[in-house]
């Protein structure tokens, strides 16, 4: 059954022996079912049921005590049903209209979040409200406004009424959520990380100050940094299921994964580092437009970029660094230990860093525009690799598994999506597994929004996910010093971890 759906109630109308108001004459018609009608929905009754004849459609949605009545229409209106699926993150926004009878979306619009104004680090924006406590109100009505401007764009898209929306459900992490419903995300980074909640419930969301007559769900969060976009997210994996692991990971500047099977659920989260995604190096920058986002070298070891937009090179963001890293490994021109070998005098150069007033060895993968990639610049991202590798191999380690034992590994979000499988098992961030093991995603927050609205089943499965996971501080544990220095080396420090792998130095 859909997360909200519709029933048809054809009323007796009043008369001298049973003379029971609107609100308990549409709620005995329900029962067995325990319903419930919000203020809201009370005021519309009337002349509604009386000028439809007492034929009329309800909408039911889960509410925070039970069933709740959130909308009543006249006549049969049960051909459609609408709900909308959103995905809150730090830079952007995404929404998609569900036509919930068949399962498809209907129109889909995304923007950047508003918020950025207070900075691109989620840190930023927290210690803004700390140093001034308006600026939470202010974070939270600049989120309103996106999502408002997003509902407006996708229905006008598809051609509906905003009143024909029937419910909102949100994926986003703990912060994320945090600021939606205008409450301070402090402690979601302060020791010893108990923010104001996990689950928020469900809300409605007039009260959120949106314009639609429905109730709102947001995905709960299992720990601090393992928010509503991962449980979310699971709802696409077999992690609950299955009689073998799986891993599901989502990685960028910060790491979330997450081990299991039908008997355990194990979960971690940790910094990667900004160089995943093309921050830290003068050259890098965010998947837009003359962004580098591949990149190949051929038998004739010239070079071959794909930049966002098809047009002149302006840097390189996180895919187009590991297809450099990967390349250049593979040629020769970068040692596993992440040194340029400056023997290669066509790719290599000495170039002045200004920070540093002296000269660095770095690749020169664009000498027409003069773009370049330092030594420290792959070292780097040689160390934020490994901090990804350590999380997944800690976790195995933990359980006493090995990449080999595992059914599937999830690659969630843009980045598991967009980068080349071979140059992330290259590199070494990935396991070298089956390829077909690896198994990308998407945007998994949005994914599973969708997938809620059409399956309420998904609720038991987001419960049980809040009750059995149990969360793991990899600082903590055994090992996780020892796997991040045997990870610094590309691919890693034990070959017989990378098979499939050539070794430059060993052809």
């Amino acid at each position: 059954m859909t997360f909200s759906y519709k029933r048809y109630l054809s009323l007796d109308p009043p008369s001298r022996d049973d003379f029971r108001a609107d609100k308990e004459r549409i709620l005995d018609a329900l029962k067995p079912l325990d319903a419930s009608m919000p203020l809201s929905v009370m005021r519309k009754l009337y002349p509604l049921v009386t000028n439809s004849g007492y034929q009329v459609t309800v909408t039911l949605c889960p509410g925070r005590k039970g069933l709740e009545v959130t909308r009543v229409e006249p006549g049969d209106a049960t051909g459609s049903l609408y709900g909308l699926a959103l995905d809150i993150g730090s830079t952007t926004l995404e929404m998609e209209l569900v036509d919930m009878l068949s399962g498809k979306a209907v129109a889909h619009s995304g923007c950047v979040n508003s918020q950025v104004r207070f900075g691109l680090n989620i840190l930023d924006r927290i210690l803004a409200v700390k140093e001034d406590g308006n600026n939470l109100e202010q974070l939270r009505c600049l989120v309103v406004g996106d999502i408002c401007k997003l509902t407006e764009q996708v229905c006008d898209g598809a051609g509906i009424d905003r009143e024909e929306i029937s419910a909102l459900i949100v994926g986003g992490n703990t912060t994320m959520i945090h600021f939606f419903l205008g409450c301070d995300p402090w402690l979601v980074f302060q020791n010893p990380y108990a923010p104001v909640f996990f689950d928020p419930g469900i809300l409605s969301a007039r009260e959120l100050d949106l314009p639609l007559d429905c109730n709102v769900y947001c995905f709960p969060a299992v720990a601090n940094y393992l928010g509503g976009d991962i449980t979310a997210g699971l709802l696409l994996t077999d992690l609950d299921t299955s009689d073998t692991p799986s891993i599901f990971l989502d990685i960028g500047t910060n790491g979330e994964l997450c081990l299991g099977c039908k008997d355990y659920l194990l979960m971690g989260a940790g910094a990667a580092g900004p160089a995943l995604e093309g921050f830290g190096s003068r050259y890098g920058m965010r998947a837009e437009e003359g962004a580098i986002r591949h990149l190949k070298i051929d038998s004739d070891g010239e070079f071959h970029l794909e930049t966002v937009g098809g047009g002149e090179p302006r840097g390189i963001c996180g895919t187009g660094i590991f297809d450099l890293v990967a390349q250049c490994y593979l040629a020769g021109i970068i040692r596993g230990d992440g040194t340029v070998n400056l023997d290669d005098k066509r790719h290599t150069t000495l170039v002045w860093d200004e920070n540093l007033e002296c000269s660095v060895p770095a690749v020169v993968y664009d000498e027409k525009h003069g773009l370049y990639f330092t030594q420290a610049d792959i070292q780097e991202f040689i160390c934020c690799k490994a901090a990804a590798f350590t999380m997944v191999a800690t976790l195995l380690d933990h359980c006493g598994l090995t990449p080999g034992d595992l059914g599937s590994i999830y690659l969630a979000g843009g980045f598991g999506t967009h980068i080349d499988v071979e140059s992330a098992v290259t590199v070494g961030i990935y396991p070298d597994v089956d390829r077909s093991k690896l198994i990308p995603l998407g945007n998994t927050s949005l994914a599973g929004a969708k997938k809620l609205l059409l399956d309420s089943s998904c609720l038991e499965r987001l419960k049980g996910f809040q009750e059995n996971a149990t969360y793991l501080h990899f600082s903590e544990m055994d090992k996780f010093l020892e796997n991040m220095v045997a990870a610094r080396f590309i691919p890693h420090t034990d070959r017989s971890l990378y098979p499939s792998v050539p070794d430059p130095g060993n052809p």
